[in-house]
């Protein structure tokens, strides 16, 4: 289904609704004037203003090991990102990946290795299908958008002169040999919870909230030749992930389970 099916779709729901009763002419004024509001905000470049996330509501852990990470420590690691002045606005964009995109996905994976892009209006997330040698798009879709090979290498390209550029900088005035993440792992972590609060809730989605690694703790990292090297994350790139979904004009965080990635993410030398 592509996202002309999805808009007749959604034109053939309020038909059919008008039809049976449910939608009256008041009603369809209220769509009406939401539609001019959602017209304004394209017209004035806006986006969904996004309800203050208060960490204190989640648990917040690693994806692979299950270790936590406090409120403090989350509002401190969204914080770093946000906040920093050298970071273009655009970059700083909450990233979904729908409910659609996500069971197409975990259907037959466990996880998933996700390719970081960018193109002018921020960045994107890339996905390979190694076995039918295919390239997606998948965040801020109904469908994971198929692009062609070039297409792929030129958002990597985009983040790699962009935002990477930015973040390898600063991450090489602590470490001279290393840069900073090209891609991370994304687990099933939130795929039976999508599936149980499916009937709950409309237009679900993974949130990816942009974040830097602000710890100075060291781990082994084995790397895929089999390599084993100590390393620490602090400066590098990561997302803290939540649930949430679309009513009406707000986008609504659903608060409890949250993720992070560490282990997942892309070390020096892979």
């Amino acid at each position: 289904m592509n996202e002309n099916q999805d808009l007749l779709n959604l034109l053939g729901r309020i038909h059919q609704l008008v039809d049976y009763g449910i939608i009256n002419i008041d009603k369809l004024n209220e769509i009406q004037s939401f539609c001019d509001d959602e017209i304004s905000r394209l017209d004035s470049h806006g986006f969904i203003e996004k309800e203050e996330i208060n960490w204190n509501n989640y648990k917040i852990r690693e994806q692979s090991t299950g270790h936590e990470i406090d409120a403090g420590m989350a509002m401190d690691m969204t914080n770093a990102f946000s906040k920093s002045n050298e970071i273009a606005e655009i970059y700083k964009e909450i990233l979904h990946i729908s409910y659609e995109v996500a069971t197409d996905l975990f259907k037959t994976n466990n996880k998933l290795k996700i390719f970081l892009g960018a193109d002018r209006k921020g960045l994107v997330f890339l996905y390979v299908d190694e076995k039918e040698n295919k390239y997606y798009i998948l965040d801020n879709k109904l469908k994971k958008e198929e692009i062609i090979k070039d297409e792929f290498d030129d958002y990597k390209k985009t983040y790699n002169d962009g935002l990477k550029s930015i973040l390898d900088r600063r991450i090489q005035q602590y470490n001279s040999i290393t840069s900073n993440t090209e891609r991370f792992i994304l687990f099933d972590t939130f795929y039976a919870e999508l599936e149980r609060l499916k009937p709950k809730y409309p237009n679900l989605v993974v949130s990816f909230h942009p974040a830097i690694h602000i710890s100075d703790d060291i781990f082994e990292v084995v790397l895929e030749d089999g390599t084993v090297i100590q390393t620490n994350y602090k400066h590098r790139l990561t997302f803290i992930m939540i649930l949430g979904y679309y009513q009406g004009a707000k986008f609504i965080p659903i608060s409890g389970l949250g993720a992070y990635d560490r282990n997942g993410l892309c070390p020096p030398g892979c």
